[in-house]
């Protein structure tokens, strides 16, 4: 007789097909682990910090983990629809971020679990807030380079995994359908979506050719070492922000910066977009440079880019010094990279407020950068103008355009649905924070856009007496009134609730809000 499988479906929920998926996922992030293994042995395993034992009690972990999961899935019920794939996309981020934490809280780097779960939650989200350099925790410089390798590693799987690594992992079919449909931002319907296969192959080729150009410039053009610049390269073109040192300011490298910036722009660029160029070649140029969304991305950023830099030219700064600090700070921003070379909560309010709305707004949508995207802007201002059109002629027949492509009335509900839902959680995770006393109204709601938004740095309330100092120079701190959560500081400092509940609103951020939302839902759970 046949066997039987082991599960069957479960109110609606075939829990035997998602244990197998996850068995996958699991054996795969454990493998990611083996890099930094190997780095781990020429290291000292005295002392805190003592890499070898954490990663391997987490690869141990992660094997027995995997086998178990495999072991409870591998005659399961035939079947993995929308249900399944939203719980997977879900309880995978829980067990990478345990998974990821190990080697921070086993190696004795990290000894509070609260601070080892927000390093890597911060760092699969690509977020690139830290704990590190605050209390009490060593400071990158002083953290092994094989703990350094395996936070910019967590970073690289994070920005690639959100556009593909639930997807290469999945059966084909229906789910993984759902999954790169979902990572979209529904403004493309299934008959433009190409085939999944080719397309994650395509989508991988251009990451990895990304990731390895800038590593090579960073060496070449940057003057960094092999882990500098692999570390920076990983998190730039992940648009994650994890560096090996306190401030990117320390190299104080000109060619660096210029490189950095760069890859962090082509970071928060849509990956689905550049693969059609790598596929098609010039035609495929074409169409990325006429895409809305890619113009809207480029004149954002240089308008901000321009803004800044008067801005700070006004405020006596050389105009020199204003446009490298601003070129790089602000596409850091926008990208939501998180890299910094300047401590910019003591810019004028006129930086500090397009700093913000760099936060909240983000890159193109299918790239590794967060916030609400650039094309949901574009729709919400294609329909501004639409409205005001339709207002002075309320006869003239009209319809809402992207790309040449008519929008459906639910495709524009759908969008506007989610920038409301987006700020309506940054204002609900403002007030959270703001439970912990020491933060002041523009840290809880910084922090909350940054975290949503998975930028990492956010802005403290400034001392008055460093306001009247002037600007800060390239790298120079300034004293801040409370816990110093912003480009040069750390979040260590925190409660550990607070930076539990950092750690909800990232993944939240990460995916898109829906994903993690749908499994709260009651409707989620019915028949």
């Amino acid at each position: 007789m046949p066997r039987q499988p082991r599960f069957t479906i479960v109110d609606g929920v075939n829990y035997g097909a998602i244990s197998r998926v996850l068995a996958g996922f699991v054996a795969f992030f454990t493998v990611a682990q083996l890099a930094p293994l190997a780095l781990a042995l020429g290291e000292p395993t005295a002392g805190r910090g003592a890499a070898l034992a954490g990663f391997t009690a987490s690869i141990g972990i992660g094997a027995l983990a995997a086998l178990v999961l495999w072991l409870g899935g591998r005659r399961a019920a035939p079947g993995f629809y929308r249900r399944e794939t939203l719980f997977v996309g879900g309880v995978s981020w829980v067990i990478a971020s345990v998974l990821g934490a190990l080697p921070f809280q086993w190696s004795g780097l990290l000894p509070n679990a609260a601070d080892a779960l927000f390093e890597s939650v911060s760092g699969l989200t690509t977020c690139g807030g830290t704990v590190l350099g605050t209390a009490g925790n060593p400071t990158p410089e002083q953290t092994p380079g094989s703990l350094l390798l395996w936070r910019a590693l967590l970073q690289w799987l994070g920005g690639i995994g959100i556009v593909l690594i639930f997807v290469a992992l999945l059966p084909s079919g229906s789910a993984s359908k759902n999954l790169l449909v979902a990572e979209s931002v529904g403004v493309s319907n299934d008959g433009y979506q190409p085939r999944l296969l080719q397309q994650s192959r395509w989508v991988v080729g251009v990451y990895v050719l990304l990731s390895g150009a800038c590593i090579a410039l960073l060496m070449t053009i940057g003057g960094m070492g092999w882990l500098d610049a692999v570390c920076h390269a990983f998190s730039a073109v992940a648009t994650g922000g994890y560096s090996t040192k306190t401030s990117l300011a320390v190299f104080d490298h000109l060619g660096a910066e210029i490189v950095l910036t760069t890859f962090m722009y082509l970071g928060g660029c849509s990956f689905t977009v550049m693969a059609g160029v790598l596929r098609e070649g010039r035609s495929g140029l074409r169409s990325m440079l006429q895409t809305g969304e890619f113009k809207l991305y480029t004149l954002f950023t240089l308008a901000t880019i321009a803004l800044v830099t008067i801005d700070l030219v006004r405020g006596g700064m050389p105009w020199d010094t204003a446009l490298r600090q601003s070129s790089f700070n602000v596409v850091s921003m926008l990208s939501c990279c998180g890299f910094a070379t300047a401590d910019f909560q003591a810019w004028p309010p006129l930086s500090l407020i397009v700093i913000f709305t760099c936060t909240m707004v983000g890159g193109c949508s299918g790239s590794a950068a967060g916030g609400m995207k650039q094309v949901r802007v574009l729709v919400c201002l294609r329909l501004f103008a639409f409205t005001l059109r339709s207002f002075v002629q309320p006869k003239r027949v009209d319809r809402l355009r992207l790309d040449g492509e008519v929008l459906p009335a639910g495709t524009v509900s759908s969008i506007l649905a989610m920038v409301l839902l987006w700020l309506l959680c940054v204002l609900l995770g403002a007030m959270v924070y703001a439970f912990d006393q020491r933060l002041s109204f523009v840290g809880a709601m910084t922090a909350s856009a940054s975290m949503l938004g998975n930028c990492g740095p956010a802005m403290a309330a400034v001392d008055p007496a460093a306001l009247a100092v002037g600007l800060p120079a390239l790298g120079q701190g300034v004293a801040v009134i409370g816990p110093n959560i912003g480009p040069l500081g750390g979040y260590g400092d925190l409660a550990g609730w607070t930076k539990l509940a950092m750690c909800v609103q990232m993944v939240l951020g990460r995916l898109e809000l829906l994903p993690l939302l749908a499994l709260l839902a009651p409707s989620f759970w019915r028949r």
